[in-house]
């Protein structure tokens, strides 16, 4: 039992130290193309949707659906750019198309199950692809409302920034201290006092991002947006863990050593950058 419990600390260390390396190698690049923003930006965004769009499609795949993935690949495709040139304003018509489409291509498929297929086809293009890409709004919005153009970078990076610390902050915390288990049912080892210390972090972090690097924001929205993150951040990563549990899995897939597949990586920016987008936009700055 000793042996075990030493393995697994050992196996928990070298998936650590394996997260570390591909944050060192992937950090900067992320960093630089969303300070720079524009195309490059997007299509960094739209890689993202791509791969995320493939693991979703593979867990659907383990419960027994078939999602059609060309229809939904290439309706990641025009979301995404749909959104970069025109917002969201053009957006109900690529997902009424989509919807059309993948209901008459279903219709001549022979296959079972033809309402879970266009279901998990549908929702495939929601999540995540259509909820990550309000990172391209997020980034975009200082154009929205005549702002200089950087400050969408700096809040891109504010929300991620605060997301990792949070994740962090929950990991070691819970690790150390956590006896309350926060949802057993779907994540067993997340805790009460780990989701605490993620909050009480994000706080701590934007904190000194409102004195150092974001003064187009006053203390308070900056506050509202850690209580945000704090939250939310964690929320993404639960919701991401229902559907691997729903499919028998543990990671999405294996395409990023230690941290699992990019569904694994970026659950929570895909649920918490509608959130810090609308806030900012009708809250903020309406």
């Amino acid at each position: 039992m000793v042996k075990n419990e030493l393995r697994r600390q050992n196996l928990d260390w070298k998936k650590l130290g394996l997260r570390v390396l591909v944050a060192i190698f992937g950090a900067p690049l992320i960093i630089f193309l969303l300070l720079y923003g524009k195309l490059p930006y997007v299509i960094l965004i739209l890689v993202i949707n791509l791969a995320a769009q493939h693991e979703f499609y593979k867990l659907n795949e383990y419960k027994g659906m078939l999602p059609l993935k060309s229809i939904g690949m290439a309706g990641t495709i025009a979301i995404t750019f749909t959104i970069y040139y025109f917002g969201l304003e053009k957006i109900w018509l690529i997902v009424l198309a989509i919807f059309y489409f993948t209901l008459l291509v279903e219709l001549f498929r022979d296959n079972e199950s033809a309402t879970m297929n266009v279901a998990s086809t549908a929702w495939g293009i929601f999540y995540p692809p259509l909820f990550f890409s309000f990172m391209i709004l997020l980034r975009e919005l200082p154009s929205e409302l005549n702002m200089e153009y950087y400050l969408g970078g700096r809040w891109v990076l504010l929300m991620l920034i605060t997301i990792w610390i949070c994740d962090t902050a929950a990991y070691f915390v819970g690790k150390a201290i956590g006896k309350h288990k926060l949802f057993p049912r779907v994540s067993p080892n997340k805790t009460i006092e780990g989701a605490v210390a993620g909050v009480v972090f994000s706080f701590i972090t934007v904190y000194i991002f409102h004195l150092t690097y974001i003064e187009s924001l006053s203390l308070g929205h900056c506050l509202i947006i850690a209580l945000i993150v704090g939250v939310f951040s964690q929320t993404g990563d639960l919701i991401e863990s229902l559907f691997k549990r729903d499919a028998g899995v543990k990671d999405s897939s294996s395409l990023l050593p230690g941290h699992g597949g990019m569904l694994d990586r970026f659950d929570a920016p895909t649920i918490v950058a509608p959130l810090v987008y609308l806030y900012l936009k009708y809250l903020v700055f309406a």
